[in-house]
């Protein structure tokens, strides 16, 4: 009989975005019951895209809630029913390339318990076309 135990309570979640717009998007994180999870028992939350799943040194992040090689900055904000909310200004899509990245998303408890990666995927930047006037 075989015995399978998963720790991994990631979900997968792609993300799309252009080049030089700012985005905001939000996610209900639920437990294993359905029941959203009061996000305010959570110290941090940390997200770094990076060009490759390498962790040795921060060199390959191009976007990220602490520093990034563009000092491009992601902000993420949870609320005690469960909505995740992540964003970015356009000031900051600007200083990254356009490209395909991989990103994942951690979730601290505030007691220090706790430490899961929650979202992971893809995050891919479109080519924008229209400059900036002003």
């Amino acid at each position: 009989m075989a015995t399978t135990l998963n720790l991994d309570v990631s979900q997968e979640l792609d993300i799309t975005a252009r080049k030089g717009d700012s985005f905001s998007f939000t996610v209900t994180v639920k437990d294993s019951d359905g029941d959203a999870v009061d996000l305010t028992d959570y110290s941090l939350f940390h997200m770094d895209v990076r060009t490759s799943n390498d962790r040795t040194n921060r060199d390959n992040v191009v976007l990220s809630t602490g520093t990034s090689v563009y000092n491009a900055i992601i902000t993420i904000s949870g609320a005690a029913d469960g909505i995740l909310t992540v964003s970015s200004t356009a000031a900051s899509m600007d200083l990254v390339p356009e490209g395909s990245y991989l990103y994942d998303i951690q979730a601290i408890k505030n007691d220090g318990t706790s430490q899961q990666t929650w979202f992971a995927g893809t995050f891919t930047i479109n080519a924008d076309i229209t400059d900036h006037i002003g």
